[in-house]
């Protein structure tokens, strides 16, 4: 991804941010799947909930990563469309989150400097 650099002449010492080309990180939805599966954990949490749905708390302690980077990593797979989320009450009646991969697998090509992502949907989502 190419990177821009602007400077303040106003003031005595430089100030250097970096930008980046708003329109690819804020709208191209590929762009975004790329960065969410690039992430360890974001693809072994995607793994670990293809074939049952599980909690958070589950996820988190089968994979041993802190409960906070789970949370971040499943709102990310959430906002990528890659993860569903389903409610439901746990035995004592409290309502509880239970979280299943709506992708079983998934395909990325470059071809001509165009990527394509394909993904195969997920058998084992139940229809509700």
């Amino acid at each position: 991804m190419s990177s821009f650099f602007i400077s303040s002449k106003n003031s005595k010492s430089p100030v250097v941010k970096k930008l980046r080309p708003l329109l690819v990180k804020k709208y191209d939805i590929s762009h975004k799947i790329f960065n969410e599966l690039i992430n360890l954990e974001s693809r072994h949490i995607l793994f670990s909930i293809i074939k049952k749905p599980k909690r958070i708390q589950e996820i988190a302690k089968e994979l041993k990563i802190p409960l906070s980077s789970a949370y971040k990593r499943i709102q990310s797979l959430k906002d990528c469309s890659l993860i569903l989320e389903k409610p439901d009450f746990a035995e004592n009646g409290h309502i509880v989150t239970f979280y299943q991969s709506m992708i079983k697998d998934i395909t990325i090509t470059i071809k001509e400097f165009e990527p394509s992502i394909s993904f195969t949907k997920n058998p084992n989502l139940k229809n509700e």
